[in-house]
């Protein structure tokens, strides 16, 4: 049966073929069954016996942070050392001060923000993860996201430091390449501890980036999303560290950047043809179709001069001015047409003024979203009864793009005044 490898341990090469083994040696001295996540576990520490640097050591405690929060369980120690791995990563990179960034966690911590620390005093304190943090991950547990920055060397330290964190976990001992693996893995710790530090650093900006930006496109175009977050995971750098040993081509930093950046375009012209298509079969349905209308009220207003008629109507998914337009036209022709009279060549109805209500409740009582005046014989409204040029049109016809819900007093008052002048002719 295949074992589900979190994705927390994943990252660091581990396949099923390890799970099973560890799972084996667990079993030889354990008296119950072993459970799956002693085994993932067991294999975490494994890592943090094997790792080459403080970098990794951080990733991996900090993974194993995540998957004891995922399980409901306290994961505080872990962030401890993670965070005092990457306060001796940068210790080995030559740096002196820190500065602790609180942006986006929880209220306690945001008194720490900007706070500026000596290297020592940090990892003495070790202010950050702070205990006193209200902020949550997957669990009720804490999970302080604040992180320490490198600081510049002219920027003072800070006056008052909150005081020092006790109980703080102690790390192992790194495992030293030249006196513990294979000759292959010696050659990789001393590019590593020779000047690869930055290299791994924009390695990991790169496809935190790239996944990132793989899981925001996933609502946009799954097919996108996936295949960036998919692309990214092989270009971390412990997953690209197993697999430069089997493809040469894999150990030139840029022929790494531009296969990142090949499955990115990708990716990137996926979304362009997703929304594209989307883009074309919108427009394409919103020119085909007319929304349905529904007859409230039909009055015969007609006077000794011209024979006229008024309609109410609602169309709730007539959303827009120009959707609220035409189909207060369309139901004025219908609505005039259907009205015939005894001479085929006359119109029972010489005028006929249609109006979109806002809702049905509220018909006639001035919430127009759109008013349709249709005189097919091209006289107005007054017909014969005026020569002003002004009179002489077929349509007149105004319409609303306010935005209305039915049922909201406060939103049916913004509709009134705002029909404007959509055709007249």
């Amino acid at each position: 049966m295949a074992v589900s490898i979190p994705e927390e341990l994943r990252t660091f090469g581990i396949t099923s073929k390890e799970f099973a083994e560890k799972k084996k040696e667990l079993s030889k001295s354990a008296k119950a069954e072993v459970e799956e996540n002693d085994v993932i576990w067991g294999l975490f520490q494994d890592l943090t016996k094997k790792a080459l640097n403080f970098e990794i050591l951080q990733m991996l405690y900090w993974n194993m942070a995540v998957f004891r929060d995922k399980l409901g369980l306290n994961s505080f120690e872990y962030q401890q050392k993670s965070h005092q791995s990457r306060l001796l990563d940068l210790e080995q990179k030559g740096k002196n001060k820190v500065k602790i960034n609180a942006t986006g966690c929880s209220t306690s911590c945001r008194k720490l923000h900007n706070l500026v620390l000596s290297l020592d005093k940090a990892l003495s304190n070790l202010p950050i993860p702070n205990p006193k943090c209200e902020a949550t991950l997957y669990s009720t547990n804490t999970w302080c996201t604040s992180i320490y920055l490198v600081a510049k060397e002219n920027e003072d330290d800070s006056a008052k430091l909150p005081p020092a964190v006790m109980d703080i976990a102690e790390l192992p001992e790194l495992t030293h390449g030249v006196e513990n693996i294979e000759s292959d893995s010696s050659e990789e710790s001393e590019n590593l501890e020779s000047g690869q530090s930055d290299e791994n650093t924009m390695a990991w900006v790169f496809s935190s980036l790239t996944l990132s930006f793989g899981l925001g496109v996933i609502f946009f175009s799954p097919l996108a999303g996936v295949l960036l977050v998919a692309w990214s995971i092989p270009f971390f750098p412990p997953m690209m560290l197993r697999l430069r040993r089997f493809v040469p081509f894999l150990k030139h930093r840029w022929e790494r950047l531009g296969l990142l950046g090949i499955g990115f375009l990708l990716a990137l012209l996926l979304v362009l043809l997703t929304q594209l298509a989307d883009r074309k079969i919108n427009t394409s349905t919103k020119k085909s179709t007319i929304p349905s209308y529904q007859v409230l009220l039909i009055e015969d207003q007609s006077s000794s001069t011209r024979s006229r008629l008024k309609v109410r109507i609602v169309a709730p998914e007539a959303r827009t001015a120009r959707e609220r337009a035409r189909v207060a036209m369309t139901a004025a022709k219908q609505i005039q047409a259907s009205q015939v009279s005894d001479d085929p060549d006359k119109p029972q109805y010489e005028f006929i003024s249609v109006v979109l209500e806002a809702g049905e409740k509220t018909a006639g009582q001035g919430f127009a979203l759109a008013v349709a005046e249709y005189a097919p014989d091209g006289r107005g409204r007054q017909g014969v009864m005026s020569d002003d040029s002004d009179n002489q049109w077929q349509w007149n016809v105004r319409s609303s793009k306010a935005r209305v819900n039915p049922g909201d007093a406060d939103s049916l008052q913004k509709v009134k005044g705002t029909l404007e002048k959509f055709l007249k002719q």
